[in-house]
This record gives structure tokens, sequence and C-alpha cells, in this order.
């Protein structure tokens, strides 16, 4: 099975680089917005605590958490 794997992949080398670059796109691309995503928090972490509010007011009928 193995070889037979193989043996397609010598005539298919285009769909398997293709392939193969997809997927560190999107792997790459995951990592991204996670740090995004990480560094909002910590941005929000931060101004809180430099701020040292204990309540935040928040307009009626606004949606979020």
């Amino acid at each position: 099975m193995l070889i037979a794997a193989l043996r397609d992949m010598q005539w298919r080398k285009r769909r398997f680089v293709i392939a193969i670059l997809s997927t560190a796109i999107i792997f790459a691309m995951t990592l991204a917005l996670t740090g995004l995503a990480n560094g909002f928090r910590v941005e929000a972490d931060k101004t809180v605590n430099f701020l040292g509010v204990d309540v935040f007011l928040v307009k009626a009928g606004a949606s979020g958490p």
C-alpha cells in the first residue's frame, strides 16, 4: 500500500505540494489568530488592572459580554 502511495505521488507531485502548502497556511493562520486573541485578552487585563476599576458601566440594550 505504501509503495502504491509513493508511486502515485511521483505522478502527482504538484497536487502533493499544493496540499502541503495549504496545510501549512492553515496551520500558520491558526497560530496567528490564537496569538491575536491572546494578545487582546492580555491587553484587556492590563487595562483593567491599570485603571483599578471594579465595575463596568454598559449602556442599556447593548450587546456583548
